[in-house]
């Protein structure tokens, strides 16, 4: 159902930036990009697609011991952009192969049926899956955020069986944290002088552009001006890739990486403080969850 797909990803957040979301899912291996925490609060799409399904299990199990059918609902894939650095960061490789997953994912990117519709109208069902406001609870997190949940839902009942019972404090705690890592990365002066070379290095290849993000903005221009049209779509698949790599050859050259690495390893400790107990279990966390699924996954 669409709406627990909502309230799963986004209705438990208040307030909270998307910019610590994106980062890979484990300890940072050699060459790979720097992502806030080691990616502690991102999962790729195998893993994502694999956790999904086992939370979706949980939850049928649970409305069928209250009395309730509950048909599990397939996780949309295909969106190549949830997996982009937070940094704006992009190896020649990933340039090469898929530019800035901006075309592959408008063409991959499809709608995932809603199996339950059926049920939208049924409140009884609906306060099953989704809980009743009589039981809500809300958490407070850094930076005077929070977040909540109903306690008597399936869908929190499925989560602590899979996650364990503070998995999604300390998962929204480390979005926080992860958001005023990136924001802090982003105003250290390695990352904007580095940022500078990167725009200098752009311009002599007669692609200007003021920041990292700004040739993301141009394809996404691009696309909503003539993504429409299938006659184009070759030359814009062409456009994206060749300005990914650009973008990816100034990168290195500006020595990007090595920047945002040695500002994130400073900025990191700062925002840790004594926070690390709750890094450590929240890694464990993860762990044993993808190890419910049946799927490897790597951490510190």
């Amino acid at each position: 159902m669409k709406t627990r797909i909502t309230f799963a990803l986004a209705a438990v957040l208040l307030g909270l930036g998307a910019a610590g979301c994106s980062s890979s899912g484990g300890t940072t291996p050699p060459g790979a990009e720097p992502r806030p925490f080691d990616g502690v609060v991102h999962y790729d799409e195998q893993q994502r697609v694999a956790l999904h399904d086992a939370e979706e299990g949980l939850v049928a199990a649970c409305m069928r011991g209250r009395g309730f059918e509950y048909r599990p609902q397939a996780l949309g894939t295909g969106d190549h952009r949830v997996d982009a650095n937070p940094y704006g960061l992009l190896t020649t490789a990933q340039a090469t192969d898929d530019g800035f997953g901006v075309i592959s994912t408008e063409l991959n990117l499809k709608p995932v049926a809603d199996p339950n519709q059926d049920h939208a109208s049924d409140q009884a069902w609906k306060d099953a899956l989704l809980g009743t406001e009589a039981h809500r609870v809300t958490v407070d997190l850094p930076d005077r955020q929070q977040f909540f949940y109903n306690g008597d839902s399936c869908l929190t009942q499925a989560g602590d069986a899979l996650y364990g019972p503070d998995y999604y404090r300390l998962f929204n705690t480390f979005q926080v944290l992860s958001s005023k890592v990136v924001t802090g990365v982003q105003a250290d002066g390695r990352f904007t002088a580095a940022e500078g070379r990167w725009r200098d290095c752009m311009t002599a290849a007669h692609q200007p552009a003021a920041h990292l993000g700004d040739p993301v903005a141009t394809i996404d221009q691009r696309v909503k001006q003539d993504g429409g049209d299938p006659g184009r779509t070759h030359e814009l698949i062409g456009g994206e890739l060749a300005l990914a790599r650009t973008s990816a050859r100034c990168q290195s050259q500006a020595g990007l990486t090595d920047a945002v690495t040695q500002a994130q390893t400073d900025i990191e400790r700062t925002v840790l403080g004594s926070d690390r107990p709750q890094l450590d279990r929240l890694w464990t966390l993860r762990r044993q969850a993808l190890a419910r699924t049946s799927r490897p996954t790597t951490g510190p």
